[in-house]
């Protein structure tokens, strides 16, 4: 497995510091959700100096993968922009990387789940065909009215797999009580991307290992299906800026999650 970092844990910062936080650090690679205080990463890396070919060449150069980009979208939205899916993916093939993440979003109020479902389903699954087209794919997460192992699995039924696939975010699922195990046999197979992060039974975010987040067994879970991708840190220091910074949660990190891939047996990379 490889191990990465999400811009949501430092997103005032530019490209140096990035690389820089990668590099020194012992970091594969870095998934863009904000870069320099923006959230609107296509006219941000527009506006970089040589534009995204350039902001490729300088992380290619560095050895640090852009492993993946993050949109707002929110498929069950009855508003949703499919244009932005769209941009991203344009994005991603500017930037190199292969996934899109996308959240399910929320059952609107006065209609049924399977409502939802269906208008999901139909945003991602034209969203999911044109990232194919580009040889890339789109990333349901584990998040809002689709954070359970079950929720997702749901809808990738419903879509198919062409161009589609999971983000597995290792927190969600298993503290609204879904077992480890279950979700790793409901999406296991289907997840391309993770995210991880620790908390306490209060909710509030902790460092990892500093929390009750069962994280040895849901890495073991993910090594028991295949997979081989990243354990990405999404530490939400844009949301609840109270969080420590990203100097000191980078590091541990790192050392945590290396330590526990030695610890299991899992080779790096």
């Amino acid at each position: 497995m490889k191990l990465g970092f999400s811009t949501l844990g430092c997103p005032e910062w530019g490209i140096e510091e990035i690389i820089d936080a990668a590099r020194s650090n012992g970091y594969d690679g870095v998934e863009l959700r904000h870069y320099e205080g923006s959230l609107d990463l296509v006219e941000a890396i527009g506006a970089f100096s040589g534009g995204a070919v350039e902001f490729r060449r300088r992380f290619e150069r560095a050895g640090v993968e852009i492993c993946c980009v993050d949109s707002s979208l929110r498929l069950a939205d009855p508003h949703v922009a499919v244009s932005e899916g769209e941009r991203m993916i344009e994005l991603a093939m500017s930037l190199g990387t292969p996934y899109v993440r996308v959240f399910g979003g929320e059952v609107q109020t006065g209609e049924t789940r399977e409502q939802a479902l269906k208008r999901a389903a139909a945003v991602f699954s034209r969203l999911g065909k044109k990232a194919h087209q580009r040889g890339k794919r789109m990333l349901l997460e584990t998040h809002d009215a689709f954070s359970l192992g079950k929720q997702v699995a749901e809808l990738l039924d419903e879509v198919g797999g062409e161009g589609t696939g999971c983000l597995w975010d290792l927190h969600h699922p298993v503290r609204l009580g879904e077992k480890p195990s279950e979700t790793a046999r409901l999406i296991g197979n289907r997840t391309y991307h993770t995210h991880v992060k620790d908390s306490g039974d209060d909710g509030i975010y902790r460092r990892l290992g500093e929390g009750t987040v069962p994280l040895q067994e849901l890495v073991r879970e993910l090594h028991g299906v295949g997979y081989k991708g990243y354990l990405c840190l999404e530490w939400e220091k844009a949301w609840h800026p109270d969080l420590a910074g990203p100097e000191i949660v980078f590091p541990h990190t790192a050392r945590y999650l290396s330590e526990l891939l030695r610890k299991l047996g899992i080779p790096r990379g």
